[in-house]
């Protein structure tokens, strides 16, 4: 049985013209996509090299802050109270 690989080649180009050319399309659509992201991302990092903070963190941050800063200057004056009362 002889194959003539002229005749494979033939069907084969084709197909391997298509399926590159698939592939640059899907790259093309990957690099698309990436950009949108990159581009909707908030800046996480500054150019100095210093990390941000977003802003949810950041609230969130804040909202701890007060509540840890109200209970200790609760536990101040309770201190305060004890130590009244020990002397």
């Amino acid at each position: 049985m002889n194959v003539n690989w002229g005749d494979v080649l033939k069907g084969a180009v084709p197909i391997l013209i298509a399926c590159i050319a698939w592939l640059l399309g899907q790259v093309n659509t990957f690099e698309t996509r990436l950009t949108k992201i990159e581009a909707s991302m908030p800046v996480l990092i500054t150019p100095d090299g210093v990390p941000t903070d977003s802003s949810l963190s950041a609230k969130a941050r804040s909202e701890l802050r007060e509540h840890l800063t109200g209970e200790i200057n609760d536990l101040k004056v309770r201190v305060g109270v004890i130590e009244s009362k020990s002397k």
